[in-house]
């Protein structure tokens, strides 16, 4: 090879490394070096290199963020007109968003996944046809986030998909419960296991991007209600950032309901989390505290109270009688 072009091979490899510490994910090295590492060699047209990933994990600890990095950074230009991301709106929709054979889009899909996220919800007998058109580039990739949301139907059909891809054709996917996956779409990927990240980690990446620096009280909490989920305290972050009279409310509720006063604001502020959508988080952050402060009974009452919070039981009284009326944990 010419020394100009090893100089310039150099200096790709060395901004390419350059850009993946930049990114800065936390926790999870050696599994995100393996997935590098196969991303790698499919685009070098390694034919050892799988053509079906899994990354398997909890939810909320970078999964998809660091699939996106990785594969933007490889892709260039080529990410918008040869990736097809098949997104879980799960949260958006407020029910499972399931993957099905052929999706026939109604009302409800079109305002809450075209309008709000520009995006197209797809079918299974979607996805396969799009694999079989031709690259704009060299390379055509689908990306279906937790494919365990998959139907019997859909995964029957996506079977040969994954089994007999075309040349330079990738399916990777995440998934938050492998269990549920048919062990015939399992056996034919290669996975690569994400595991929650420590307290420790967690609060290192909270110092060093400055995250709830004016609270420690705060800070911690998130860490609790995080429970090894980088996504989660992000979430929190982001939330606080945009309204930051959340701040004000989650440090007032916990002084609150720790010195078992202003029951009315505690009700109130409650009530607020379960409207943001982060009540549950919350009582993580609760259950959390007893585990570390070694308060079993009040832990197994807060996880109670959280298994109920999908019930028919009303949602005043379960904050009243399931977290109001058992204080006094400091």
């Amino acid at each position: 090879m010419h020394l100009k072009d090893r100089f310039l091979c150099y200096i790709q490899y060395a901004m390419k490394n350059f850009i993946r510490e930049k990114n800065m994910f936390i926790g999870n090295q050696k599994s995100r070096e393996t997935l590098t590492k196969y991303l790698d060699m499919f685009f070098a047209g390694d034919i050892k290199a799988p053509h079906f990933l899994i990354v398997s994990g909890p939810q909320h600890i970078g999964k998809s963020s660091s699939i996106k990095e990785l594969l933007k950074e490889i892709m260039g230009n080529y990410f918008v007109t040869d990736l097809l991301q098949i997104k879980d709106f799960s949260e958006q929709l407020e029910k499972k968003h399931n993957l099905k054979l052929k999706t026939v889009p109604t009302s409800e899909t079109f305002k809450t996944l075209i309008k709000d996220h520009r995006y197209q919800d797809n079918g299974i007998r979607d996805i396969n046809a799009r694999l079989q058109q031709s690259a704009i580039g060299k390379h055509k990739i689908v990306f279906l986030e937790n494919i365990e949301r998959m139907l019997p139907e859909a995964a029957n059909a996506f079977l040969k998909t994954c089994e007999e891809p075309l040349p330079k054709r990738l399916i990777i996917a995440t998934t938050s419960n492998s269990i549920q996956l048919l062990e015939t779409i399992l056996s034919r990927a290669t996975t690569i296991k994400y595991n929650g990240v420590s307290d420790t980690e967690l609060s290192e990446r909270m110092t060093s991007q400055n995250m709830f620096s004016k609270s420690n009280e705060l800070k911690q909490l998130v860490i609790n209600m995080a429970m090894g989920k980088p996504g989660i305290a992000q979430r929190m972050y982001d939330m606080i950032e945009k309204e930051p009279e959340l701040e004000k409310t989650f440090i007032s509720l916990i002084h609150n309901l720790s010195t078992d006063t202003k029951r009315f604001f505690s009700h109130d502020a409650l009530k607020k989390i379960y409207k943001y959508g982060i009540l549950e988080a919350f009582i993580d952050g609760r259950i959390g505290y007893c585990i570390n402060n070694h308060m079993e009974t009040k832990g197994q009452r807060r996880l109670a109270t959280k298994k109920l919070i999908k019930t028919n039981i009303n949602i005043e009284n379960l904050l009243l009688y399931g977290l109001i009326n058992d204080q006094k944990e400091m």
